[in-house]
């Protein structure tokens, strides 16, 4: 099934939260990043996502029927404090699993899918300048090296 997974959060910049899924995460995995996502959003806070998933693998049909499951239940309390995610993705393997996966939970929060952690880094800085974060936008784009104006792809 392929290499061992892990899933590690970086709160480090936080109102951006950091997720990198690597290898074929397990089922005791998953559980465990849907109750440490949780603890996030318990904090009541906005936030923006970074799913790093360049070294990812794959979720197992049981595993993305738990996330939509999850995803579904949250919708509301995702509405209110998720500005939204941005996906690094590489892999063709990957999109359609997080096609799948938005379309059945039908996301209330808007995505990103993105080809670097520049990009996605981008996206998430301007999220949060949308609704007023400038400081935490400015943090997040003096961390990744992005001057406000240039593209970076």
């Amino acid at each position: 099934m392929g290499s061992a997974g892990n899933i590690t959060f970086d709160d480090s910049l936080w109102p951006l939260l950091v997720v990198k899924f690597e290898g074929t995460p397990t089922n005791e995995q998953v559980e465990e990043y849907l109750v440490r996502r949780q603890s996030y959003l318990d904090r009541k806070q906005q936030h923006v996502l970074i799913y790093d998933t360049q070294s990812f693998r794959v979720l197992t049909n049981e595993q993305r029927q738990r996330q939509i499951e999850w995803l579904k239940e949250r919708a509301a309390v995702m509405k209110k404090y998720s500005l939204g995610s941005a996906l690094i993705i590489v892999s063709p393997i990957t999109r359609l699993t997080l096609s799948i996966v938005l379309q059945f939970s039908q996301s209330p929060t808007p995505y990103h899918a993105a080809r670097s952690l520049p990009e996605a880094a981008r996206w998430a800085a301007s999220r949060l300048q949308e609704v007023g974060l400038f400081q935490e936008a400015a943090r997040v784009r003096s961390h990744f090296g992005l001057a406000p104006g240039r593209n970076i792809a």
